[in-house]
């Protein structure tokens, strides 16, 4: 795994650096500053498996991609699926030509020649997988090329989120043991496809395949929401409640203590926390609970003391 930075690098110089890093890449690309305001950021890259990973943050300047095709190369076709995190970008490559508000998600090939775009800040995260690793069919994968992802708000936030997740975990961990989600990554990113794609048969055993992990994703999301249930959460994924709580026991997971476990862990943080010194009240409408006392009974289960003592107990230490 690599992380570079600009922090060190003079300014001067930051424009190349950032150059070579978009060169060196999986699907090496020329990186282009229009209007430098003072240019920062990191990069990262590594991989999962056979999946290539990396992650970009490039601020203070308008920026364009520019990657084109090399014939007779000799390596294997690679398609990209790109996340934005925050930003806005504008993607050209097919014949398509897409704007990408921050959140959304973005394909793309080695195949055809790819401008892209972005203003101001962009902070991205980006898998690279073989074509013939995917699996998919071109009459399938080519249409959607630098094209909106037309795809439930559900699938799109939990993959999303699970992916960038991953990907930095995988690159500042560096931990090989990531490996194994390789296969999950690349059934989301088939079922998203297919799904996409209008193919719903074959989005169908992938998406099946990862409904635990998206199911994870959502609350994870959707932690300090005060509407937070499995109604909600089983609706979200066309599911019913009764095969959700299947699901989850498949992985012997309680879901109502998974959640106010995450929650307790929060507040306790927030509780110690002086830089923003939260009133008990705040910190318990912040992570979820409905009252006070609800967050009082349910922080006492986990730590064996009131909120109230375990801030004056740590605050004191």
């Amino acid at each position: 795994m690599v992380v570079h930075s600009l922090v060190d690098v003079p300014q001067y110089e930051r424009a190349e650096t950032v150059t070579s890093w978009f060169r060196d890449g999986d699907a090496p690309a020329e990186f282009r500053v229009g209007h430098d305001r003072g240019l920062s950021g990191h990069f990262g890259a590594g991989r999962i498996g056979e999946l290539g990973v990396a992650e970009i943050l490039v601020d203070g300047v308008d920026s364009s991609v520019h990657r084109r095709t090399r014939p007779g190369a000799s390596d294997p076709d690679l398609l990209v699926f790109s996340m934005t995190n925050t930003g806005t970008s504008a993607v050209q490559q097919n014949g398509h030509h897409v704007s990408l508000p921050p959140t959304h998600m973005v394909l793309t090939s080695t195949r055809y020649e790819l401008d892209a775009r972005q203003w101001g800040s962009s902070h991205r995260y980006s898998i690279v997988i073989p074509y013939r690793t995917l699996g998919l069919p071109d009459r399938l994968v080519d249409p959607l090329l630098a094209s909106r992802l037309q795809i439930d708000e559900a699938l799109a936030s939990t993959v999303s989120g699970f992916l960038m997740r991953v990907v930095h975990q995988s690159i500042r961990g560096g931990d090989q043991a990531m490996d194994v989600l390789s296969t999950p990554i690349i059934d989301m990113v088939r079922g998203v496809i297919s799904s996409a794609g209008g193919d719903a048969a074959r989005a169908r055993e992938p998406l099946a395949d990862t409904l635990f992990p998206r199911i994870m994703e959502y609350v994870r999301l959707h932690l300090f929401d005060h509407g937070l249930s499995a109604a909600r959460i089983a609706h979200a994924h066309s599911i019913s409640v009764r095969y959700l709580y299947t699901v989850l026991a498949r992985e012997s997971l309680s879901l109502g203590d998974w959640i106010r476990e995450q929650r307790a862990h929060t507040a306790a943080g927030l509780l110690t926390d002086s830089a923003h010194d939260l009133s008990i009240a705040d910190i318990a409408h912040r992570t979820g609970y409905a009252d006070q006392a609800h967050f009082s009974r349910s922080f006492r289960r986990w730590y064996g003391t009131s909120p109230r003592e375990w801030r004056r107990i740590h605050r004191t230490a």
